[in-house]
């Protein structure tokens, strides 16, 4: 039926239509004449088009349009109706029917299109037009795969009620929809788990709860939604709450608290989310769920403060999160801060993240309780850390590149990593510049470090606080506060132990890495260190081991590239600050610093009074410039207050020693072949020439002195001008002499080689053993001292034809190489200067390169041609007892037995030579400066 008329008109009356369709002209107008519905449908199919509606008087709770229940295959096309602003009132109530409209103009009403919340029709058809609501716009009930497209639904600013409401539908299919003023946009029942809708191309503005909310839905998608919400607190972009397997492509979210947000009770599949823009307090947040997707995401703060979170894991698990720039939240990605036996966090996989962090504080990325993550190509500029694992066990990040700041104070500022109560967290190719940590661990086990670059903060490069098992490599450490510190929170998280900073680089850092408190099995080895006071500082320390390191400092008073001190109490021992175990190898320094440094520098120090070692320092394989300090023990190293009792070593001296730095078969290098340079008490005691080292009395340094500097003299007990004839006796007085620096060993050895026509009578001394002729001392030889004086008696039997002369050649050689400091190894003793060359016979020892031989001459005559003796007429005085041409008596060879009474004649005769002053020929030579 169509209604004309020849003017505007309006018709107060209600319309049945049971069959067909009703159509008005233009001009035509249905008034409102009573509460409930104007025009009601009662057969399906039936047509309504160009109705207009109007409640001019107004009444109460009126309906434009009713369907009756289950009529389906209605078309309204073009219903434009006021309801006046009537509470209750409606523009289309479609009960439990469904019907195509087409093109609404609908305003003043309540509810503009609403299907009961019983109906489960399908063919709910809502295309174009425009609906202006207080309550809702559109209400879809229970309605099955309802479509609503390009109609555009409005409320009053503060309205409380829900643009489109998705209620309990199932499969809704929502296109180019525009929602504005309501407080939630589109609306889906919070426990609906049927089918969710498909939103697309959705435009929401200025709602104050949430611009889409899914329920409990599976399996809805939103697409290229844009939401402006009011900026109310609490609000929501898109609250997925109980939803599973939700896609949300490319949404646009501003002025809502928090972009997309899941219940932290939901478990099922999580949402995938790509390419959202939200501008809020929480970006992103994914509950409980599982195998969650977020990719591409933009998120920034905004104006929400910086206390929110870009996306929140909340307590999911089998995430993925890629590709997302986070600027101005405290956590760029986080997750719940507490969590139960029910967590499942587990396989999270984050990259490829961009974080713009708050001021002042702020984090990269924040897991708790996950396990088996992995997070790579972090990019963050904050003032936190980028990593910040707590309670977690299996993570491993990699590229992760902080840009840091400092904090309020010089523990907040930016790290790469903060982990606490985690284990196995592995970190490689990460950089910082600027901030407080590198990366700080507290009751952290296993953990690793690779090919790190830390520089400029005002804290430490690495931090462990009852950390283990922590395995630091291949870094760069440059220009900051310490290289690394390792304490103990409290006994109760156990010792700081199992550590290794190794094969790394540390450059102009204020510090290098304290090991304090009781820290256990710390290995600092093959390490490139220069341009900082120190490298290790230990205090206590127990297995400690410095080695293979290349160290290069140019040192200060009272520092030293390796201390021990008894600095801070042991974590494990009540008032004990003594370490154990402390190992020096293999190093090589350069410079001109203090190397190893035992005990409190400062006598006026509380530490003074405490005893640094339970055992001493070893100290082997180094090298050290000789223009250096080696060593230097202070009087605390092992004297002190300590309730941990003193281990010593196996020791050749009484008493506690500080330092141990005897070859053990691998030997320092002094910088010098007669090694160190000693001072005791500070008084020199052995000049090696190479590095200094400084002891104490009571805090004694065990080190190898190798050097002796030994020379001979021999004076001949020969009368001036006398001459020898066979059968002569001639003496000689060999005396051996040492320079030092250090005493000969025992077991050094004279040697007399005689000429052809010469042959030993005796070789006699105290403190001597003779074989042959070669003397053995049974005593050391003391420095700057003579020792015993060997006399060796020879005869004369064949002296050469004519008028000539006889040379003896004598030296002295050092004692065998032997184990001198009972390290267990033998010990070379290295001539300091003009060492021994062995003479022959045939060698003028005046010119020789050596001070250890000496020589003797004496003139001889022999029968020219072979006869009978002839007697013996006295030459004159003062040449008796010394033998030669003319003599007789007792010292004639013609009347002398070649027996060892000539020896003690010719010994006796050389002394009363001397008694009487008569002068001994002494044929030797000490070289100068020979000390």
């Amino acid at each position: 039926m169509t209604l004309d008329s020849s003017g505007a008109s309006t018709l107060y009356t209600r319309f049945t239509v049971a069959g067909g369709g009703l159509t008005l002209d233009d001009d035509v107008t249905i008034g409102a004449a009573n509460t409930g519905a104007i025009v009601s449908v009662t057969a399906s199919d039936a047509v309504l088009s160009n109705l207009t509606i109007r409640n001019p008087t107004p009444v109460a709770r009126p309906t434009g349009v009713q369907l009756g229940a289950n009529v389906t295959g209605v078309v309204i096309a073009g219903l434009d109706m006021d309801g006046a602003g009537e509470a209750s009132s409606y523009g289309i109530n479609l009960t439990t029917g469904s019907a195509t409209v087409t093109g609404p103009a609908i305003t003043g009403v309540a509810t503009g299109i609403v299907a009961t919340a019983a109906s489960t029709a399908g063919g709910v058809v809502i295309s174009g037009g425009a609906i202006g609501a207080s309550t809702s716009g559109i209400s879809l009930g229970t309605t099955t795969t309802p479509r609503v497209s390009g109609i555009s639904v409005t409320s009053t600013p503060n309205s409380t009620g829900t643009g489109v409401d998705l209620a309990n539908s199932s499969g809704a299919l929502v296109d180019a929809v525009t929602v504005t003023g309501f407080a939630r946009g589109f609306g889906t029942a919070p426990t609906n788990p049927r089918t969710g809708p498909t939103i697309t191309g959705a435009v929401v503005q200025e709602s104050t709860r949430e611009g889409i909310s899914l329920g409990a839905t599976t399996g809805a998608r939103i697409t290229d939604a844009r939401l402006t919400l009011a900026g109310a607190n609490q609000s929501t972009g898109i609250l997925t709450l109980l939803a599973t397997g939700v896609v949300i492509e490319r949404p646009t979210i501003t002025g809502a608290m928090y972009g997309i947000t899941t219940s932290a009770t939901n478990t099922g599949a999580g949402p995938t989310i790509t390419d959202p823009v939200i501008t809020a307090f929480g970006g992103i947040t994914l509950g409980s769920t599982q195998n969650a997707v977020v990719t591409g995401a933009v998120l920034d703060a905004g104006a929400w403060g910086v206390s929110g979170t870009g996306v929140n894991l909340v307590n999911a698990g089998r995430v993925t999160v890629s590709d997302v720039s986070a600027t101005g939240f405290l956590y760029a990605i986080g997750a719940q801060s507490n969590f139960d036996d029910d967590s499942d966090r587990v396989n999270i996989s984050i990259s490829d993240i961009d974080v713009v962090g708050a001021p002042d504080a702020s984090s990269g990325v924040y897991l708790l309780g996950a396990r088996d993550a992995t997070v790579s190509r972090v990019t963050a500029d904050l003032t936190g850390a980028a990593l910040v694992i707590h309670q977690s066990i299996g993570v491993t990040a990699q590229d992760i590149t902080v840009t840091g700041h400092e904090g309020p104070t010089s523990v907040t500022g930016a790290a790469i990593l903060r982990a606490y109560g985690s284990q196995d967290v592995d970190v490689d190719r990460a950089s910082i510049d600027a901030g407080s940590y590198g990366f700080f661990y507290s009751a952290t086990d296993g953990s690793t470090v690779t090919n790190a670059t830390v520089a400029n903060l005002v804290e430490y490069g690495v931090y462990g606080r009852s950390v283990a098992n922590l395995d630091v490599g291949a870094t760069t450490f440059t220009g900051n506060s310490g290289v690394g510190l390792f304490v103990v929170t409290t006994p109760a998280n156990g010792i700081s132990h199992d550590i290794a900073v190794h094969d790394s680089t540390m450059t102009d850092n204020d510090g290098g890495i304290r090991v304090l408190q009781g820290t256990t099995a710390v290995q600092v080895v093959r390490n490139t260190v220069s341009g900082q006071p120190d490298v290790v500082s230990a205090g206590p320390a127990h297995d400690l081991l410095v080695a293979d390191n290349a160290i290069s400092q140019t040192g200060g008073d009272g520092l030293a590239a390796i201390s021990v001190a008894p600095s801070w109490a042991d974590g494990a021992l009540p008032d004990s600050y003594s370490s154990s175990d402390v190992r020096v190898t293999g190093n090589a320094f350069t410079g001109g610093g203090t190397w190893i440094q035992v005990g409190t520098a400062d006598p006026a120090s509380p530490e003074a009074a405490r005893r640094t070692l339970r055992d001493d320092v070893l100290v082997t394989g180094n090298s050290f410039p000789a223009a250096s300090t080696a060593i230097r023990t202070y009087a605390n190293a092992v004297v002190g207050e300590d309730s941990a009792p003193a281990l010593a070593r196996a020791l050749p001296v009484d008493g506690p020693v500080a330092v141990d730095a005897r070859d053990h078969g691998t030997p320092n290098d002094w910088g010098a072949a007669c090694r160190a340079t000693g001072f005791l008490d500070g008084v020199p005691y052995y000049d090696g020439g190479g590095a200094e080292v400084y002891e104490l009395t009571e805090a004694p340094v065990l080190y190898p002195m190798s050097c002796i500097d030994l020379s001979l003299t021999q004076a001949l007990a020969v009368a001036p001008g006398a001459v020898l004839r066979a059968g002569d006796l001639v003496t000689w007085t060999l005396t051996p002499h040492n320079a030092g620096p250090r005493v000969a060993p025992a077991g050094w050895t004279i040697t007399q080689l005689l000429p052809d026509g010469a042959t030993l009578v005796s070789m006699t001394g105290d403190g001597y053993t003779v074989d042959g002729t070669t003397a053995t001392a049974t005593d050391d030889l003391p420095v700057d001292a003579d020792g015993p004086p060997l006399t060796v008696t020879a005869r004369v039997v064949a002296p050469a034809p004519g008028a000539g002369s006889m040379r003896d050649v004598a030296y002295v050689t050092p004692a065998p190489d032997t184990d001198l400091d009972e390290d267990g190894f033998v010990d070379p003793v290295v001539e300091r200067l003009s060492p021994l060359v062995v003479p022959t016979i045939d060698t003028d020892t005046d010119a020789s390169p050596t001070d250890n031989d000496a020589q003797g001459v004496w003139s001889t005559v022999g029968d020219t041609v072979p006869g009978p003796p002839s007697p013996w007429t006295p030459s004159g005085p003062g040449t008796g007892g010394a033998g030669g041409a003319g003599s007789s008596g007792p010292g004639s060879a013609s009347t002398l037995p070649a027996t060892g009474a000539d020896a003690a004649l010719a010994a006796l005769a050389a002394l009363l030579l001397l008694g009487t002053g008569i002068a001994v020929t002494t044929l030797s030579r000490r070289r100068p400066g020979s000390r």
